[in-house]
């Protein structure tokens, strides 16, 4: 299993940029979600390569929700 890793640089100017790593699909907006409303408002989210890698259990569950 990967290491997950959560990464903030918060800039003079008072806005925080977020890295995540090691996780896949949606599951970083979970991981984050506390976070970035602590935080406050999120006004920009660029998707890392990790996220669209698809978690096989993940989208069994999701199927299963819909039926």
């Amino acid at each position: 299993m990967p290491q997950k890793t959560l990464r903030f640089k918060i800039h003079q100017d008072g806005r925080v940029e977020e890295t995540v790593e090691g996780f896949t699909g949606n599951s970083c907006n979970e991981a984050t979600k506390n976070l970035e409303n602590a935080l406050g408002k999120v006004t920009v989210k660029n998707k890392t390569s990790d996220a669209f890698i698809s978690n096989h259990s993940e989208n069994l569950t999701q199927l299963k929700k819909r039926i």
